[in-house]
């Protein structure tokens, strides 16, 4: 795990996919993910994490490539969802996330079909330290 020193961290949320959903419902009153500096960003010069979640086709992958050449040091990515971390329904895209490891490190794993915001919101804590 990270050793984070700073108070905000910032995320970037790329894919599409049922997970989306459910990890920006932790922006709602509710979760308020806000509370732990937790912040979602647009762009990726801003962003410290990018979170991959979804289904992704030849194009989505060198999109993803492209964000994180972009991103400043220190970034990590995480993976949400089963879509990222199983073989689905999409067959070609097994073999393009495939490629995408061995591209880059994916630094967390979150399971789930989707994940709950819960579990979303304890993964991040987990892995900036402030759990």
């Amino acid at each position: 795990m990270p050793s984070l020193a700073r108070s905000n961290l910032n995320i970037l949320v790329a894919g599409f996919g049922c997970c989306k959903q459910e990890i920006f419902a932790t922006q709602g009153a509710l979760y308020d993910i806000q509370r732990f500096g937790v912040n979602f960003v647009s762009t990726a010069e801003d962003a410290d994490i990018l979170v991959i979640q979804g289904f992704y086709n030849k194009k989505g992958i060198t999109r993803v490539l492209n964000i994180y050449d972009r991103m400043s040091s220190p970034k990590w990515i995480i993976a949400v969802g089963s879509c990222v971390l199983n073989e689905n329904l999409f067959k070609l895209e097994s073999k393009l996330l495939s490629q995408l490891r061995n591209k880059v490190a994916i630094n967390m794993y979150i399971p789930g079909c989707p994940p709950r915001p819960e579990a979303f919101i304890y993964a991040i804590l987990r892995f900036s330290g402030r759990d």
